[in-house]
């Protein structure tokens, strides 16, 4: 693995989550996941178009006290990175964090497991050296929603009613939450 190691911030079984750098934007496909229409389908990308210069900005924003945005690499594949994994609007004050995470459909149809682990590994973080009490997400996707709750204990916390507009349709959120007396961690 050719990775710069001063970057890597985690080391899995299966994957390397990395801080992001220009390198990232450039040698990844990273600029065109949000301009691909088919894994935007379940996201808030694709309404306008993606650029290196996009990226170049979000990049500036990816390491704060208010969110951690880490690079999802497979270890066993490439340097490259193949999804994003975060928690944002980390709220030190009421100990919660938003998690969120997108991975290039190569990678998150034949191996879920880097999918998986990195949320492992970033809820863990979120948990044990944040002092977090709650991680809450949600998504318009009922097949995510159930995989969260299945895999993490995550638990529902209500509906945001027709609250994201896609495909031309408004679609319900369905917000969910983890915290940290009933997270549970799968095998992988």
């Amino acid at each position: 693995m050719s990775i710069d190691e001063r970057l890597i911030f985690f080391k899995g079984k299966h994957v390397v989550l990395k801080v992001l750098s220009e390198q990232d934007i450039l040698e990844s496909n990273w600029v065109g996941w949000f301009n691909d229409d088919e894994l935007s389908v379940y996201n808030l990308h694709h309404y306008f178009p993606n650029t290196y210069a996009n990226q170049r900005e979000h990049l500036k924003d990816c390491v704060s006290p208010s969110k951690l945005q880490l690079g999802i690499v497979d270890q066993s594949k490439s340097d490259n990175i193949c999804g994003l994994v975060s928690l944002s609007n980390i709220d030190l004050i009421h100990r919660n964090a938003e998690i969120a995470g997108i991975m290039d459909l190569k990678y998150s149809k034949t191996n879920p497991a880097l999918f998986i682990e990195s949320w492992s590994i970033m809820i863990k973080h979120g948990f044990e050296e944040l002092g977090l009490h709650k991680i809450y997400g949600g998504s318009f996707h009922p097949q995510v929603v159930e995989a969260l709750i299945r895999l993490f204990n995550f638990e529902r916390e209500g509906v945001q009613k027709s609250h994201v507009y896609k495909r031309n349709a408004y679609h319900d959120i369905e917000l969910i939450a983890v915290f940290n007396d009933t997270i549970s961690y799968p095998e992988l």
